[in-house]
């Protein structure tokens, strides 16, 4: 009965519930047994169980029947703080699709214990994503029901293998980067952020040769990929038999608003800098030096906080930048405020503004970001630094709240206008 009391927890207490289900007992004569009563009364409270095409427009947590029809191996990662995790995914379907289900650590050591041809009840929480439904299992067990599950259908999106050609925007490409492989020798490898109408995925080139001159923004198809799961879901790689031509065709990756962000998805959001903090320095579990920033992403439907991690952290950012985050997982914070994490998998992309040339005269201030020049309707920060206190007048251009200062000059200290700074400061006395 635990089991179904996840869906209405939020509903009634414990005991209410077990009592509720002992009533559907005996007014069934004892010929119901505890698991099909308490389905019905998770029925009466309006939480009844959903078909596998319907999971997508579900709410936080969903629960549903489904064959299963592959079992993918128990795999081991390494988390961002340096613990090991194991994931496993299960291709499950019905009449009406098929689902991606991910199982952790616990729940995946179990895997081994479930087959193909098995039916189960599932509860879990979808992820958003691509045309099959990816959901994160809560709590699962078999079923003595029985499902249908047509060819029709389709291939599995999940299992491991030759993903075809892939018609891509490049969100983001990183530098190349060393890794040590299991006989100890050294290796290279560039990881991408890749979207198209289906949703967003990491990207993995073995061999940064394949990704050499690739530009983030550019409309691509990749030859050669290899589609696997991961920490975050559906990923790819490339190997040295890989390649990338140019797409002709103007290839979208649709954004979610603020409002639809919820509890365990991934998402991806287009918004303003709202707020922002400088980045810190922290040491991860394992010893590796990393950064973390804080700030906040605001669009027409609402404001939530973000935490960046790593090097997108370094990344300058200022308040009124516009920036899309993309593949960045909704998770609870050290209060419960609800956030987004760009980290693993992740892409954060400044969208460039326009530069501005202006005449101006100010203050140089020292700023948590470094020195600004502090004009009294406005402040920027300083491009190339200049002595602190000193005021200064010059023209220059301003892009994303920094100023570059060409012709600058010193201006002489005002003495009325520092009686008059004294003046406030002493409340006039």
């Amino acid at each position: 009965m635990n089991f179904h009391y996840l869906l209405v927890d939020d509903l009634l207490a414990k005991e209410e519930f077990d009592r509720r289900v002992e009533e559907k007992v005996v007014e069934a004569g004892d010929l119901l047994d505890e698991q099909t009563a308490a389905m019905l009364v998770v029925k009466d409270l309006g939480r009844s169980h959903v078909r596998v095409r319907e999971i997508a427009g579900a709410s936080s947590l969903v629960c549903f029947f489904a064959k299963v029809l592959d079992v993918g191996e128990p795999k081991e990662f390494e988390r961002q703080d340096g613990t090991t995790g194991i994931v496993a995914n299960v291709t499950v379907g019905d009449e009406t699709g098929r689902a991606r289900l991910t199982l952790w650590d616990e729940k995946a050591g179990a895997v081994r214990e479930i087959e193909a041809g098995d039916v189960l009840e599932i509860l879990g929480r979808p992820k958003g994503g691509g045309k099959i439904p990816d959901v994160t299992a809560a709590a699962v067990q078999k079923a003595t029901c029985e499902i249908a599950c047509p060819d029709e259908t389709g291939p599995s999106a999940a299992s491991p293998g030759p993903a075809g050609d892939l018609e891509v925007r490049l969100i983001a490409v990183g530098s190349p980067r060393t890794f040590k492989r299991r006989d100890g020798s050294e290796g290279e490898m560039v990881e991408a952020v890749i979207g198209n109408e289906d949703g967003v995925f990491r990207l993995v080139a073995w061999s940064p040769a394949v990704l050499e001159g690739a530009m983030p923004g550019a409309n691509v198809v990749i030859r050669g990929a290899t589609a696997r799961e991961s920490e975050q879901g559906l990923e790819y790689s490339l190997g040295d038999a890989a390649s990338l031509l140019p797409s002709c065709r103007e290839i979208a990756v649709p954004t979610d608003p603020v409002a639809d962000v919820k509890e365990g998805g991934s998402y991806s959001l287009a918004g303003t800098v709202v707020r922002v903090q400088p980045a810190r320095s922290f040491v991860t579990r394992n010893g590796r030096q990393s950064s973390v920033r804080n700030l906040v992403l605001a669009d027409a439907t609402g404001e939530v906080p973000v935490v960046v991690w790593g090097e997108r952290a370094e990344e300058h950012l200022a308040p009124g930048d516009l920036i899309e985050v993309y593949n960045a997982a909704a998770k609870r914070g050290r209060q419960g405020d609800l956030e987004i994490h760009v980290s693993w998998g992740s892409a954060l992309v400044v969208v460039a503004g326009e530069e501005k040339e202006i005449d101006v005269e100010g203050t140089i201030i020292p700023t948590a970001r470094g020195a600004a020049l502090e004009t009294g309707e406005a402040c920027y920060l300083l491009a190339e630094p200049l002595p602190v206190g000193i005021r200064v007048r010059g023209r220059g251009t301003v892009h994303r709240g920094v100023i570059l200062l060409d012709d600058v000059e010193a201006v002489p200290p005002d003495p009325d206008d520092l009686h008059r700074r004294l003046d406030r400061l002493s409340g006039g006395a």
